[in-house]
């Protein structure tokens, strides 16, 4: 699929998922298509919908800990036609050796299992400390920033990618008949602009440390059987921080809040549910 044919789909993707939530009150009981397709979120925070909403504790890890939000772009794929159940297994701050443990907690409740058809899971940024990354390429020289990037790189490289891979194994064999998206992650930045948080050059160089993160997880994926990677970098193309219409949350940094440089609502609907639906088939049905 060239970059065009590719930014065409999704387009289509994107006015399917609007026109879906507007017509979801509307339609009745008889008229909807019938729903079946099971989806299971884990992973980090991208997955758990920060950025989208007030952080609440997981009802499903009561006095864990675990901290969501919504409307992730989980509560997004939920509306499509195909899904019938959608539920974030997914934890803000969880690693990719983490993984392991969602899977054998979201089985224990009896959501993820033979009957689960799609799983979707964001990992990785956490293992190599994505948020100290950023700092030192906010605080440091571009030079600095590039040090600190190479060697995030090399360690996600080296430890993270082995994690990944067991994990979407992990993942296979836990729900055998489900389709897995491991989902990438978007610039930060618009390209040439970082508003108030670092220099352009800077942010160029966090905006390639992403890239090569991403690919990291894509050579993962391709591991584990029934297992698609989701690039999400297109679809975020415009709205970084620094541009007219950012999808990225900038409000309190260096306040320690939790949702800076996670997506907003819009973010996870038109930038990771878009991309999703566009690489997922079983979402087309």
């Amino acid at each position: 699929m060239d970059n065009r044919t590719g930014k065409s789909f999704r387009t289509a993707v994107l006015a399917a998922l609007s026109a879906v939530a507007l017509a979801g009150a509307a339609a009745s009981p008889a008229a909807a298509e019938p729903k079946t397709l099971d989806l299971v979120a884990l992973g980090d925070s991208y997955s758990a919908g920060v950025g989208a909403g007030p952080l609440q504790e997981s009802p499903l890890a009561p006095g864990s800990g675990c901290l969501v939000a919504a409307p992730g772009y989980v509560e997004a794929l939920g509306q499509l036609p195909a899904v019938g159940t959608a539920v974030a297994a997914a934890c803000s701050g969880a690693t990719s050796s983490q993984v392991a443990q969602q899977v054998s907690g979201a089985r224990e409740l009896g959501i993820l299992g033979r009957q689960t058809e799609l799983i979707t899971v964001t990992a990785g940024a956490n293992d190599i400390h994505y948020e100290g990354v950023i700092a030192a390429c906010a605080v440091g020289t571009v030079a600095f920033c590039r040090t600190v990037v190479n060697a995030a790189v090399a360690a996600a490289r080296s430890e993270v990618a082995p994690r990944l891979a067991a994990g979407y194994r992990l993942i296979h064999r836990s729900a055998p008949r489900a389709d897995i998206a491991a989902i990438g992650y978007p610039h930060l930045f618009a390209d040439g602009g970082a508003g108030p948080v670092m220099s352009a050059d800077a942010a160029a160089v966090l905006n390639d440390g992403v890239d090569r993160l991403n690919r990291i997880i894509e050579r993962a994926a391709r591991t584990s059987p029934r297992t698609v990677f989701v690039d999400v970098v297109d679809d975020f193309e415009g709205h970084g921080i620094g541009s007219a219409d950012p999808w990225i949350n900038l409000g309190s940094y260096p306040a320690a809040d939790g949702t800076d440089f996670h997506p907003t609502a819009e973010g996870y609907a038109e930038g990771y549910a878009a991309a999703v639906a566009a690489e997922v088939k079983s979402l087309s049905r």
